[in-house]
């Protein structure tokens, strides 16, 4: 077991805290709504650095911005006042909502105050038990192409391919690459680079057509060519230029990952137990035959 449980049941205050703004003075007061100084210092802190720019040297914008804060408060103002006879189903809608964010922003609270100890110690170990999540770098190859551009549906790779294969005989019988990929390739990208493809990449490299790495890590040796290699572009010939064999990388390069999926693991059992600490409890009273007739619908058939 990674960790021993590490919060007992406790109770998680929330709400705003309305006496702590009680003696703020007011900076907007329209009939019954106000809004206080604090509350417009949030408001404003939240625009845009345009927005704020435009509040302060332009007193028609300014008008327009506090028009929108009030308006705003006063459009959730009145949603306080929904309830289910009146707004029937989007009541819970709203409910339900508020419930979910309530519940996001009190486990986010749990999260900050929780306190991580050090894990030096205990990353070292996972650097040892775990170190192919951690540590593993995979093969990764360099290589050069030459690309018989032919998009499926824009032409016949009938008429391309035996011209690749003869391209390809004549790379296997010495000929100079570079020199074919100046007479034949058509990827402007790496044309006149000599058809060198500028990236290194494992075998299924996000972002690196499948059947190109493929083909790439097919080749035995730096230097040697792949079969024809058809993808959404066109027929391929690739030259593998160089190897990076796979390997682990020092535990002080990957520490700083292994701490934080440490802490995060740490926070997740944290904000577990917290949660289990608010099930309900051995005291709870259920009434079973609300229960019952609720769930009634929904019993399967004998």
């Amino acid at each position: 077991m990674l960790f021993s449980r590490i919060l007992s049941p406790a109770v998680l205050l929330l709400g705003v805290a309305l006496s702590a703004f009680a003696d703020e003075p007011v900076a907007i007061a329209d009939g019954e709504t106000r809004i206080n100084r604090a509350e417009l210092e949030q408001v404003v802190s939240r625009w845009s650095a345009e927005m704020r720019s435009a509040a302060a040297n332009d007193l028609g914008d300014r008008m327009e911005l506090l028009n929108i804060a009030m308006m705003n408060k006063r459009l959730a103002a009145s949603a306080d006042e929904a309830n289910p006879e009146t707004h029937g189903d989007d009541y819970w809608k709203l409910h339900f909502q508020l419930q979910g964010l309530k519940r996001r922003f009190a486990i986010e609270q749990l999260v900050k105050s929780i306190e991580v100890p050090d894990m030096s110690a205990l990353a070292e170990e996972r650097y040892a038990t775990d170190k192919d999540k951690f540590a593993f770098v995979p093969e990764k190859r360099l290589t050069s192409h030459i690309l018989f551009a032919c998009p499926p549906g824009q032409c016949d790779r009938e008429t391309v391919r035996p011209v690749a294969r003869e391209v390809l005989a004549e790379l296997r019988a010495g000929a100079d690459f570079e020199a074919l990929v100046a007479e034949h390739s058509q990827d402007p990208g790496s044309r006149d680079k000599g058809g060198r493809f500028n990236k290194w990449f494992s075998l299924g490299e996000k972002g690196v057509e499948p059947r190109y790495t493929g083909g790439a890590f097919d080749i035995a040796e730096v230097g040697g060519y792949s079969d024809l290699v058809e993808t959404q572009f066109g027929v391929h010939i690739i030259r593998l230029d160089d190897i990076q064999p796979e390997h682990y990388l020092p535990f002080d390069e990957v520490r700083p990952a292994i701490l934080q999926s440490l802490k995060a693991e740490y926070q997740k059992l944290a904000v577990q137990d917290f949660e289990a600490s608010l099930m309900i409890s051995d005291e709870a009273y259920i009434n079973g035959d609300i229960v019952d007739e609720l769930l009634a619908p929904y019993k399967a058939e004998p």
